[in-house]
């Protein structure tokens, strides 16, 4: 399927807890958007983040489908060693050229 103009999403973190949800995106052609919980670790958010990106970009699958390969595509990326990276409050990133 082409995507055609499709916007990249935003990606906001937010505690979720009413929502009883570890993460939870938003179909919007305009304006999609990702929330994820600050409260999960590392491993798992990187999980959450690859699952709610698959909801938006293959909507005809199904959950289960959905967790398969967003479990698959985390545990690829984390056997890669990403990670998100911390920095301190004033703290510039490093430019990847």
């Amino acid at each position: 399927m082409p995507r055609k103009n499709k916007k990249v999403a935003q990606v906001v973190v937010r505690k979720l807890g009413k929502e009883r949800a570890w993460g939870q995106c938003w179909h919007d052609d305009k304006k999609p958007l990702i929330e994820i919980d600050p409260r999960l670790g590392a491993k798992r958010a990187l999980e959450v983040l690859c699952h709610e990106q698959l909801h938006l970009s293959l909507p005809d699958l199904s959950e289960k489908q959905i967790d398969r390969l967003g479990k698959e595509v985390s545990e690829i990326l984390w056997r890669q060693n990403y990670r998100k990276v911390l920095l301190d409050k004033h703290s510039v990133p490093t430019k990847i050229s």
